[in-house]
Order: structure tokens, then sequence, then C-alpha cells
């Protein structure tokens, strides 16, 4: 079982004290066993009472001693891989996160973790039980071999009939914990559309019957058939059990003429296993619920960590740079269709293509490598291979990029771009099969073939120290997926970013984000000023929330917030104060006015925007406002995934 060898993986040395702890006690229990049939018996044995005080202590003691051991080891491995599951998740690469999907997430971290840690406190007392039978076993064995071989010839058969049915159960219990996603996903509906749900009745009952309830349906039935399966099994077992105990007892006993002594010990030794063994029977449901459990966190963790783990990011700590000139040079992303793991299969393992990216098929180019007959695209460091252009690194996104070697025929100015930031030169696409011109056209992302996701670029763009660059374009433009590429969370799969003339590469990339202060229109606020650890940030804090104006609505104690429960402009206008308190040489503001009135919009636009080119700072803004488009010192313009041709424009109050 994956549970015990991983219990074991976590503190053999622990594990073991434990389990010889629990022979102790199961020993003793077979002792005990033999000393209460020695005062029965007809024949009672001298000093039994003094055998049976110490014996009972014995057995007290050595449980206590192995329950509280394996206590700990169990729950300490339930707190290691809640662990290692949250630090995966911070590891993980942005994009393959969003393609697992937040109800996933979820599921493993509580569904999977509760029934781990069910199983995993099921295991001290069981280990307790199984030392009990193998005493008493043991003990048989000494008053009649016979009696002892057709005992054990007996179970064996049993749980070797027994495991038909439980295989059933596993497959259910696995189809079940795939359930739980669907499920879990569709609590998550029911919470943030329950305003859509309630205005439409049909498409509130259809969602009830279809998704919600359906789900909870199936799920109910692949549970009840899984425990009646196990009921059924253990009934089997039973019927077995009882029948062996009645051969014994009306067969065996006349046809080897088997003294009474014998039969009276036969007789105790199978009433004092009855509890045991029930015991350990009703506990397998939780050990087979866990291993599944495990499973699943597991695959999830292979999952992430197939990825890239970017904790393990080179970091150097080193300030953040005074002043930014951020530069785009033939950047290209494209986004992968697949990622989640799939469906468990019979042996636990994951179904269908690997975390990631699609599968290789014959004919395409094997992953990490360029299609026969095209350049390796042009790379952003975060491949970076060495000197003869092997050994490539997965990226952060989890992908091997190819050479590292910028793409050929590429021209600009300063730093690879065009002049004055690609102004008035839009992007060529890339000569690919249906000739030069042909609107996407460019070349795959590299190790692998095609996909279907969106793709954005190539791109070429400069954002200068005190200029305000506004972003705009309709709906699946490409700005989000900008946004991300400019501060470093998404990784271009060609081109370069280069900052202040330096190429953000493998070495350097967890340092760039470190430049970048963000609000995005998925923003979190946490309650906590958390990672400031500057004094007077309380009076920082305050300040900014008079000129927010919110400061009536939200206080702030010792670097807490007393509420972030307000309406999505006020939230918006908290987050905005947390960026500017990290006073960061790049500000990128996603759709920020979107949900503001009139009043905060120009305090947004003419005030903060303008503070913020003053001192140097470079300012990326999403915007649909062309109220306010004159602000811009810089206007770029994109359309599904390019810059629209002539669309770099010059702003009324460009320097």
């Amino acid at each position: 079982m994956q549970l015990l060898r991983y219990l074991f993986s976590v503190n053999w040395a622990g594990i073991c004290a434990a389990i010889v702890a629990g022979l102790v006690c199961g020993v003793a229990n077979a002792y005990l066993v033999t000393l209460i049939n020695g005062v029965v018996s007809p024949m009672p044995r001298p000093d039994s009472q003094t055998h049976f005080i110490v014996t009972a202590l014995v057995v007290v003691v050595a449980g206590l001693v192995s329950q509280v051991l394996l206590i700990r080891l169990a729950q300490n491995a339930v707190y290691i891989f809640r662990a290692k599951l949250s630090s995966g998740i911070v590891s993980a690469p942005l994009e393959h996160l969003e393609r697992l999907g937040m109800h996933r997430l979820i599921a493993t971290l509580t569904e999977d973790v509760r029934s781990l840690s069910q199983a995993a406190s099921a295991i001290p007392m069981m280990c307790i039980d199984l030392a009990t039978v193998v005493g008493c076993l043991v003990y048989l064995w000494c008053i009649s071999g016979p009696i002892f071989a057709i005992t054990v010839g007996a179970t064996i058969v049993t749980i070797a009939m027994v495991e038909t049915f439980l295989k059933r159960v596993r497959r259910l219990f696995r189809a079940a914990r795939e359930n739980e996603d669907a499920l879990l996903h569709s609590f998550q509906a029911v919470t943030t559309g329950i305003k859509e749900l309630k205005l439409h009745r049909g498409r509130r009952e259809d969602f009830m019957d279809r998704h919600l309830l359906g789900t909870a349906r199936t799920l109910r039935d692949q549970n009840v058939d899984a425990g009646s399966r196990f009921s059924y099994a253990q009934g089997f077992g039973q019927i077995f059990q009882l029948g062996t105990m009645a051969f014994v007892l009306f067969a065996m006993a006349q046809m080897l003429r088997l003294p009474h002594e014998v039969m009276f010990g036969y007789v105790l030794i199978t009433t004092f296993l009855a509890m045991p063994m029930q015991n350990v029977m009703h506990r397998i449901p939780d050990l087979l619920r866990g291993d599944v459990a495990l499973k699943k966190i597991q695959a999830m963790s292979l999952s992430m960590e197939a990825a890239h783990d970017e904790a393990a990011l080179p970091y150097t700590e080193r300030p953040a740079v005074d002043s930014a000139r951020l530069v785009l040079s033939g950047v290209g992303y494209t986004y992968l269709t697949d990622g989640a793991p799939g469906p468990m299969g019979n042996d636990g393992g994951p179904l269908g293509p690997p975390p990631g990216g699609p599968p290789h098929r014959p004919g395409r180019p094997a992953p990490g490598r360029p299609a026969p007959g095209r350049p390796a695209p042009g790379g952003h460091g975060l491949d970076h291979n060495g000197p003869d252009g092997f050994g490539a690194r997965p990226d952060v996104n989890g992908l091997d990029y190819g050479s590292g070697r910028p793409r050929p025929g590429r021209r600009g100015g300063r730093d690879g771009a065009s002049p004055r930031g690609f102004g008035g030169h839009p992007p060529q696409p890339f000569a690919g099969p249906g000739g030069p011109g042909r609107p996407g056209a460019f070349p795959p992302p590299p190790g692998s073939e095609q996909p279907d996701g969106f793709s954005l670029g190539p791109l070429d763009m400069a954002f200068e120290p005190g200029q305000v660059t506004f972003v705009v374009g309709g709906n699946g433009s490409g700005k989000s997926t900008l946004a991300k590429l400019i501060t470093g969370l998404y990784v271009p799969r060609e081109g370069t970013i280069t900052l202040n003339g330096e190429q953000i590469s493998h070495d350097n990339v967890e340092w760039f984000r470190q430049n970048s202060a963000a609000v995005f229109t998925d923003f979190h606020l946490f309650e906590d000023y958390l990672g400031f650890l500057r004094p007077g940030i309380d009076d920082e804090v305050r300040r900014l929330l008079e000129r927010l104006q919110i400061a009536h609505k939200v206080t702030v104690h010792d670097g807490r917030l007393s509420t972030i429960a307000l309406s999505q402009g006020q939230r918006k206008r908290l987050a905005l104060l947390t960026a500017l308190l990290e006073d960061r040489p790049i500000y990128l503001f996603d759709e920020w006015a979107a949900d503001q009135e009139p009043q905060f919009r120009d305090l947004f636009y003419d005030e903060i925007l303008t503070e913020l080119k003053r001192r140097g700072k470079t300012v990326v803004v999403i915007t649909h406002d062309d109220r306010y488009f004159d602000r811009a010192d810089q206007l770029i313009k994109l359309d599904v995934g390019r810059i629209v041709a002539g669309a770099v424009v010059e702003g009324a109050v460009a320097d």
C-alpha cells in the first residue's frame, strides 16, 4: 500500500519503533489469552494473578507507545503533504495552475488531505490489532498445529476472495474521487453565479439537475455501491470464518479426537480475535480512500513538478532598478490547451497525455526540438542553454524551449527593439507555409505541435521610464497576456525581454518580477500588509486611505486592515494602495478604472498616473477609457494577439 510506503519514507526509524511497540502489545495480548485460558481451565496455574497484572500493564504501555508514535508520524506525514502541496502551488508556473483549475486544487488541498489524514489516523490501532491477531495465531499454533493450519489456510482463502471484491471497490473510490472534482466545480459555480441562476429559472433548474445534483447523485451512487460491495465482502468473510469454526468444532474435533483443553483454548482465542479482526475490516475503507487520495495528491504534485519548480529559480538578493526601460523583441506566447492531470487509471496513475502539453505524435518534432526546416525559436533565457547549445532547461511555463539563440531575421534599434519602441514599424509575421504576411503564420511554440490555444505576437515594443503607455483592444486581443509577460508571470515562447539592457533569463527572472507592481482584473486582497517590514507602514497606509477617500470605511492597525468586505470599486482602491506602497519601477494596471466612479477615474488618470510619471516610473495601463487617451505618452492597440498597423501613436502630453 502506497500510504505505508510513504510513511516509511517519512521516518522509517519511527515506524519501526512503533511497529515493535505494537508487536509487543500484540504478543502481550496473546499471552493474556493464555493466562485466561489457564485460569478457567480445569487445572488452574499458580501465580496467574501476578502475571495477569504485569501483562496487562505491558499491553497498556506498549499500546500507548505505539499509538502515540504512529499518531505523531501520521500527522507529521499529513503536515509534510500539506506543506509540499502548498509550496508546489506557490512554485508552479501560473499558466499551469490556470489550466489545472481552482476546483482541482481546492479538492486536493481539502478532500484528499482529509482522506489521507483519516487513513493515517486509522493506522495506529490497525497495527495493534494486526499484532494481536498474529500473537493469537502463534498461541494457536502452540496448542494445536492442525487447527492452526486450518485457521490460517481458511483466512488466506478468505482474504483472496475478499480481495476480488476490493478491486471493484478501489475502482469505485477512484471514480468517486474524480467526481468530487466535478462536484466542487459545481459548488464553485453556484456560489459565484448565484445572481445569474436566480434570474433565470430554466438555467437554475438545468444547472441543478444536470450539474450540481446530477454529479452529487452519481457520487452518492458510487459511494453506496462501494460501501455495499465492501459490506458484502465483509459478510462473506464472516460466513467463511464461522464456517471454519463450525468445521473445527463439529468435524475436526471428532476426526482428530482433540482434547477438551485444546478445544476450549481454540474457542477462547477465536472469541478474543473477533474484535481486532472486525476493527481491521472496518478500517479498510478508510485505508482505500487514503490510498486513492495519496495517488491523487502525488499525481497533482508530479504534475506541478513536471511543469517547473519556480522555488528552484536562482535568486540573487539585489535591489530593484531605479528606473526601468523594458524592451520586448520578437516576443510571442501561445497557450497550451491541456494541463490538468487526467483521471486515474486502474493502477492509480493518471490517464491521458502528460501534464503541460500535448503528446508527441509521429511526424511531429519531438518535445524540445524545432520542427524540420524551422529555426530554433528565439530564446527567452529560461531555457538558457550552455555555450554549445545543449542542455536546455525547462522554463517557468514548464516547457523546454530550444537552442536559446535569437531568432534570425530580427532587426531593430537599441536593445533589439525597433526605433522609438516600434513606432511606425509594425511587426512582420513569420514567413510560414502561407507565405510572408499571412496572418497567424508565425512558428508554433517550441516542443509542441501547433496548439489550439490563443497566440500572442511576435511583438516588438519598448516601455520607457517616465512614460505612460496605454494598451487598448477588444476582448481576447491579448492585453492580459501581455500584462503577464511584462510582469514576468508568463515567459515568452519566443523572443527576448530586456530590462535596462539585461536580458531576462532563467537566472534572473525571479529578480525581474520584484521590479513590478500590478493590479490585475482578478486581483486578490490580503488583509495583512505582508512583506512590508519597514517602520511606519500604518502611517503610510492611513495617508493613502485618505487620498483614495476610503479612510471612513477602512482602518489599519499593526499592518492589518480592519475589513476588505467592500464594493468592487473600493476593493480596487485598496489594491491600488498596496501597489503604491510597493514603490517599484514598473507599474501595470489592468482595467483599474472599470469599476470606479467618475471622480476616482479622474483621480487615477490625472493625479496618480501623473505622479508616477513624474517620479520616473514605467507605467503600463490596460484600458478602454477613450476619454483619457490623451493622457498617454504611447498608445498601443492589439487585435487577435497582434499590434494593429499604425495603431502606435504619441499621446497629446508626450514629452
